[in-house]
């Protein structure tokens, strides 16, 4: 069983470095800083309860960067966007069982990031 509180269990499958974002220009921003270097974009804290699924698969539209959306403490929330595809969800009080083809994509916590703001574009 996957231990949902390792870090080396869990973020391997996403590419490093994680960055927050919460907007297309922000996204747009990091794909051009990065290149062709692979990263993961990371939404707010609590923005899957906050804005929803929709949003977040909206903003992400076009793209094949891995996201991990952020949803708080809801497990029904979290579930939801596994199933509609978000590569990984953070639920901070999962309880319910989780089926193995979603294992390694649920966190229990936020990864460390970086802030798109911090990334300086020459």
């Amino acid at each position: 069983m996957t231990d949902l509180r390792s870090a080396s269990s869990i973020f391997p499958p996403f590419p490093q470095p994680v960055i927050a974002i919460s907007t297309r220009p922000a996204l747009l921003r990091a794909c051009q800083y990065f290149g062709e270097r692979p990263f993961t974009t990371l939404s707010p804290a609590h923005a899957g309860a906050s804005f929803g699924i929709h949003w977040w698969l909206s903003l992400m539209e076009g793209t094949a960067i891995p996201s991990l959306l952020d949803c708080g403490a809801s497990t029904a929330l979290a579930l939801e966007a596994l199933h509609a595809g978000i590569a990984g969800v953070i639920c901070r009080d999962f309880r319910a069982g989780l089926p193995s083809g979603m294992k390694g994509r649920l966190l229990s916590h936020r990864p460390p990031c970086t802030d798109i703001l911090a990334l300086t574009i020459t």
